[in-house]
């Protein structure tokens, strides 16, 4: 049974949102606090219509020539529903993501916070972002390093300038801690703690208010919940594997 099937989602968006609702009530959350965001990436355009018409209202694309190529789906998907930018952009394709996305979940430098503002002025627009940071400190993954919940000098020193970008709304972190298993998801709560531990120190050193943790997948997203997460990003357990 192919995964665009409308049945097949909506059996597993069920499954999902009541496995969110439980780890929130586990955690003392109120279930209604946490989004669900639907992966999309490498899916076609019916998979993302088939997302929207069951009510999803928050999807994440990595890939902004393939969004591109979704586009008619968005422009006709109701108000409600956010477009997030969730991977790393190259500075070719920011003007695509200025354009066409609502959300950059994935803010992972200094010159792309730049070049990104310089873009959405042009458009006219402000965006919501979040900025990632690489709490496993892993080579393949992009974003800040943070060590246990310590940020370097060049983190504070790039968040300053990122907060006078006047295009940019900064609402808070996000991260994509080691791969792990589903049986091993308890592997990865030390990073979902220190994410969190973290936006509350810059609130505090900045006096800002963020309050936005967009943390854990298909694998670990029930601990990330129970951490503090304000979004899951959900793929594979909801619309299957990446298509080749």
């Amino acid at each position: 049974m192919m995964m665009t099937d409308k049945n097949v989602i909506q059996t597993k968006l069920s499954e999902i949102k009541q496995n969110i609702a439980e780890s929130a009530l586990k955690s003392g959350r109120d279930p209604d606090a946490i989004r669900l965001m639907a992966v999309t990436k490498t899916k076609p355009a019916e998979t993302v219509q088939t997302l929207i018409d069951l009510g999803v209202t928050e999807i994440g694309e990595n890939y902004p020539d393939e969004t591109l190529e979704k586009r008619a789906v968005f422009d006709a998907a109701p108000e409600t529903v956010r477009l997030n930018m969730i991977g790393h952009c190259q500075s070719r394709k920011i003007k695509i993501v200025a354009e066409l996305f609502d959300c950059f979940q994935s803010l992972d430098s200094l010159e792309t916070g730049l070049k990104l503002n310089q873009a959405l002025r042009k458009n006219g627009k402000v965006m919501p972002v979040l900025i990632e940071l690489n709490v496993g400190a892993e080579t393949s993954k992009m974003g800040w390093p943070l060590d246990g919940a310590v940020l370097t000098e060049q983190f504070y020193s790039d968040f300053e300038k990122l907060q006078t970008c006047s295009q940019l709304k900064i609402e808070g972190l996000m991260t994509l801690p080691p791969f792990t298993e589903v049986e091993n998801a308890e592997d990865n709560r030390r990073y979902f703690a220190n994410l969190r531990n973290v936006l509350e120190q810059l609130n505090v050193r900045y006096g800002t208010r963020m309050h936005e943790l967009s943390m854990g997948t298909s694998n670990d997203y029930r601990v990330a919940i129970e951490e503090g997460a304000t979004c899951v990003r959900i793929g594979t357990s909801l619309v299957g594997p990446r298509e080749k």
